[in-house]
């Protein structure tokens, strides 16, 4: 494995310095050397080399690896500047590896040869966390002054990333939350054309659906790719989530597939799916055969990224066009999109690691001033001008996706803090109205349940995955017409079977004890 050779590599870089100390000790003294190393504890007789080679150059040091996902829309590339920009500022060289499917982070905690740093998801950093595979950060703040600034500065934030036991297993990135917004778009030159109205509720929704299906044939007028995952973007419509959620007005935690407006919904996607008004591969499609779907005249109403607004809108043709739409009701007074506009992505560091020193400082200078500026808009020059006292891209950055592309400015593993003015600044006209309008639909159900004690977590994760694969069996049937509805209250005994009312009991205290510690 590549890693496992960078390991080597890196091992054989440390034996080579500890026996050329004094260019070592001449490195540190001038500054000019990483300070790689880590706090575990040495021997008297070893301290000596351990000193020698605690400072390392970034050019003769092997990298700080890392892995992040992958993104299909911005492919991750090695050459990217903001890698470069951050071994010009801080002397440490980054190594990004991407997953290649959604088991990627368990096998390479399971395998031992865990590289040092992760970008993960705060469920994953609580569920690996609590098992010791990443370092509780909450230990090591003193050693990160503008993590400690920030988190001082945001405590909802600080409060999202911390268990009720105290430990922080990872660092939530923020600024950037606008970008995770979810909302509903479509094909207003098609609508126009032929005399269609936006849907407001659902029934419109169909009924525009089965009039496009009319038009075109061969077309699939309603498309989204996150499979199942994407109930959680239709049940604010109809009053729930598809998860357990605190009902905003009673406080009692609820699991939204046994209310029966979910019911209702599924009923709904089931007749999309029947009158081919929808995919057949619904469940799998990935970003490619969306936005093929969307660029070709084939799908015409969709839910996804906010910013893929104006990213589908620079591959369409003259004269086609794609803009925000109200999200439709499910329910009268219920026209809502999920709370998604916050960060939900962050860091953890390998309890494994032997970079410590060097992961603390990567990430104390991502959440800095200096490294929020530079990776949020790079270098003067190279992708800025300031003219008149005003900070402007340059032309060869066309979109916001161009920064991600082209820099890889936004992308996973680059950023703590955020500027989202650079994004925006590319933003068109009509871009800029979705953020504005999506802002008026937020859904008045919390985007994220509150963090869980260890002990709570050792038994919920067990408990969850089997709710969840039960869950997803049985609607996805349902949607695909493999279960006739009749079957539905059998659905919902089962649900009850696998410790659903435990868990809501669970969840109800973790709730409670989120508001008695003052989180929102």
């Amino acid at each position: 494995m590549i890693e496992r050779r960078k390991r080597i590599s890196r091992a054989a870089a440390r034996m080579a310095l500890a026996v050329l100390g004094t260019l070592a000790v001449l490195a540190a003294l001038t500054g000019c050397f990483d300070d790689d190393g880590n706090d575990r504890a040495v021997s008297t007789a070893s301290s000596k080399a351990g000193a020698q080679s605690a400072s390392v150059s970034a050019s003769t040091a092997a990298p700080l690896t890392m892995l992040t996902e992958e993104s299909q829309a911005w492919p991750a590339r090695s050459e990217w500047p903001v890698w470069r920009w951050v071994r010009e500022a801080t002397n440490i060289a980054v190594e990004q590896e991407t997953q290649t499917g959604p088991e990627s982070m368990a096998l390479a905690i399971a395998s031992g040869d865990m590289p040092d740093l992760f970008t993960l998801y705060p469920a994953d950093a609580q569920k690996y966390g609590s098992r010791g595979a990443f370092l509780d950060l909450s230990g090591y703040l003193d050693r990160m002054p503008h993590v400690q600034a920030f988190l001082a500065s945001r405590p909802d934030v600080a409060a999202r990333m911390t268990s009720p036991g105290g430990e922080m297993y990872q660092l939530l990135s923020d600024g950037a939350g606008a970008g995770n917004q979810i909302v509903w778009f479509y094909r207003d030159d098609i609508f126009d054309k032929h005399g269609l109205r936006p849907p407001a509720t659902w029934d419109e929704l169909y009924e525009a659906a089965k009039k496009l299906k009319r038009l075109y044939p061969d077309s699939y007028p309603f498309v989204f790719r996150h499979g199942l995952g994407t109930l959680a973007t239709f049940g604010p419509a109809f009053g729930l989530s598809p998860s357990f959620y605190q009902d905003p007005e009673t406080g009692e935690v609820k699991y939204g597939p046994t209310d029966p407006n979910f019911k209702t919904m599924i009923v709904y996607l089931r007749k999309f799916y029947k009158e081919g008004l929808m995919p057949p591969d619904w469940l799998s499609m990935d970003y490619k055969a969306w936005t093929q779907f969307m660029t070709t005249n084939q799908s015409f109403i969709t839910v996804q990224y906010i910013g893929q607004i104006e990213i589908m809108n620079a591959q369409l043709n003259a004269g086609e066009h794609l803009t925000f739409m109200a999200p439709p009701s499910g329910l009268e007074g219920f026209a809502y999109l999920p709370r998604k506009d916050y960060e939900p992505l962050g860091f953890a560091i390998s309890a494994k690691t032997d970079r410590l020193n060097t992961a603390l400082r990567y990430l104390d200078f991502l959440y800095s001033d200096e490294g929020m500026d530079l990776m949020s808009w790079g270098k003067e020059g190279e992708t800025y001008e300031i003219k008149e006292g005003i900070r402007r891209l340059l032309p060869l950055f066309k979109e916001p996706n161009d920064l991600r592309k082209e820099a890889g400015i936004m992308t996973a593993g680059t950023y703590g803090r955020f500027d989202y003015r650079s994004l925006m600044s590319l933003s068109r006209a009509g871009e800029q109205y979705a953020y504005r309008e999506a802002a008026k639909y937020a859904s008045p159900i919390a985007g994220e349940a509150p963090k869980l004690t260890a002990s709570e977590v050792a038994w919920a994760g067990p408990a969850l995955e089997q709710l969840d694969k039960y869950y997803g069996a049985n609607v996805s049937q349902f949607i695909l017409g493999y279960k006739p509805m009749s079957e539905w209250d059998a659905f919902i005994e089962g649900l009850n079977k696998l410790s659903m009312t435990r868990l809501k009991a669970l969840y109800q205290q973790a709730f409670d004890r989120a508001k008695e510690g003052g989180r929102p």
